[in-house]
């Protein structure tokens, strides 16, 4: 009696939801500053994790992946950063020639410059603590030699003496 075209749908698609599942996070990264520097400094560090499952319906998003913090360089001996300055030569004598040689040769009469002129000099950018990295770089391998000679030289254990840098002691 019903009319066979107004059947009501008896089957329909869905979705069944699923929340998003994530890996653990990795161990924090080592932090980007490797350097003393008074002047910034501070680094940053980063841990970061995978999706294993994205969200499925639902409108769910997934958890951040990654973080960052701020970090100091870690460590006894970590070595100040290269810094750089600005060095210049002497300013030369003031000449007219460098003035001259700019004007429109087409020009037949030079004109006067009023007694303008122009001075120059070099410019350069230099490293300004480059000896004392040197210096520090230096012990630090004459403190590796000597630590690897005495340790070497015997069958006895050595350990770092934590009070002084770098050096070695028997026990």
């Amino acid at each position: 009696l019903c009319i066979p075209r107004e059947l009501p749908l008896t089957i329909q698609s869905c979705v069944l939801p699923k929340d998003c599942q994530v890996t653990e996070w990795t161990n924090w990264s080592s932090c980007s500053k490797t350097c003393v520097d008074l002047e910034s400094p501070r680094g940053n560090r980063t841990r970061r994790r995978q999706v294993l499952q994205f969200p499925v319906g639902e409108d769910v998003e997934c958890p951040l992946l990654e973080e960052t913090e701020s970090c100091e360089p870690q460590g006894g001996s970590v070595p100040p950063c290269a810094s750089y300055t600005w060095r210049t030569t002497e300013w030369s004598d003031c000449r007219v020639d460098l003035l001259l040689s700019q004007q429109d040769r087409r020009r037949s009469n030079m004109t006067g410059l009023c007694g303008g002129g122009l001075q120059t000099r070099e410019v350069y950018c230099i490293q300004a603590n480059a000896e004392l990295l040197k210096y520090l770089n230096n012990l630090k391998e004459k403190d590796k030699g000597k630590a690897e000679t005495i340790c070497n030289s015997s069958d006895e254990t050595c350990v770092r003496n934590p009070c002084l840098p770098k050096s070695w002691a028997k026990i």
